[in-house]
């Protein structure tokens, strides 16, 4: 029975820093709509196999934690930050593991994946993430509170 619960345990994080692990640098975003926003970002991975995942995990913590300077979404959509993403793991588990095509509307590699500085290796990507539709998700899910007038 331990091991069970052990292993379930150790599964429910390996899956977490799956969608979590690759490092990225934000480039600048632009407002394409009301509704859509484009993240421009450079990702450091390892494999060319998972950079798109890690590319569009990028732009949704972006959006969720740091805010996209230069736009009007310069705020981040959860001013607890982390607190909430621990709060609620299992809701960002499912969203950046299962259901990033419900918020994400396209990932497009800009260049080559090629070394980068110290051995890795790096691309650059532009995601277009729906907005409205994450800032819903949050709502629904009681992780945003909806403002109201």
């Amino acid at each position: 029975m331990k091991k069970n619960i052990l292993f379930l345990v150790f599964c429910c994080i390996n899956i977490l820093v799956y969608a979590q692990s690759s490092s990225y640098k934000y480039l600048g975003a632009e407002v394409n709509s009301p509704s859509s926003v484009c993240v421009s970002l450079k990702i450091f991975a390892e494999k060319k196999k998972s950079v798109e995942q890690e590319a569009k995990c990028a732009a949704l913590r972006i959006i969720l934690f740091d805010g996209l300077p230069g736009t009007i979404y310069n705020k981040p959509l959860l001013k607890q930050g982390t607190i909430a993403f621990r709060e609620n793991e299992e809701f960002f588990n499912d969203l950046f593991n299962n259901r990033l095509s419900d918020v994400v509307k396209t990932a497009v590699m800009e260049s080559k994946f090629k070394k980068a500085e110290k051995g890795e290796k790096s691309t650059l990507y532009t995601v277009e993430v729906n907005y409205i539709q994450l800032k819903k998700e949050l709502e629904i899910n009681k992780i945003k509170k909806q403002l109201s007038l």
